[in-house]
């Protein structure tokens, strides 16, 4: 990420992950008490044009904006376990790093690649949060484990349909912006 262009991308990605948290449910729609996110999709596009690199920073990003989502207006239970970066931070940014050690299988660029590994990166984001909420949970936090059916549940379900989301928008976005990427 030397040139211009590429510190421009980055900055925009950051600035879109920063509004799709900042504003109500645009980038984090709540439904009851379960939390629907698209916020992962630019960092998979960062991943996918910039590797670890860029899925670092994106995923770090996006974890510090989910941090100040739930300081600012964390209205459930769930939510206000993300006021701990373990549970909020320390997930997304090892899920912009998996995104972009996946990105970089992707040797001969090709778009639907694009599709399958953001598939297979939301479903690894869905495990590693829900994986830290779980042990945050065990450690000690004030929850009645009769809520873990609930957050398999909600495991399931959210990462599947954000997982689908998150393939058909990467696709389209990769095959625009990616290949005039790869191609220079």
């Amino acid at each position: 990420m030397k040139k211009t262009k590429d510190l421009t991308a980055m900055a925009m990605l950051c600035a879109i992950t920063m509004v799709l948290a900042i504003v109500p449910n645009i980038g984090i729609i709540q439904i009851g008490i379960v939390s629907l996110t698209v916020l992962h999709i630019p960092v998979i596009i960062g991943a996918n044009m910039y590797g670890v690199k860029g899925g670092l920073i994106l995923g770090t990003v996006f974890g510090l904006s989910s941090l100040f989502v739930a300081a600012t207006r964390g209205a459930t239970p769930v939510d206000l376990m993300f006021v701990n970066p373990l549970v909020s931070v320390l997930p997304r940014m090892l899920f912009g790093l998996i995104s972009g050690l996946l990105s970089s299988l992707n040797k001969n660029k090709k778009t639907w690649i694009n599709a399958v590994t953001s598939f297979v990166s939301t479903i690894i984001h869905s495990f590693l949060v829900y994986t830290a909420i779980y042990l945050y949970m065990l450690n000690g936090a004030q929850i009645d484990q009769s809520f873990v059916p609930f957050i398999v549940s909600a495991f399931t379900v959210n990462s599947l349909l954000e997982a689908a989301v998150a393939s058909v928008v990467v696709l389209a976005v990769m095959k625009v912006v990616g290949n005039k990427r790869w191609k220079q």
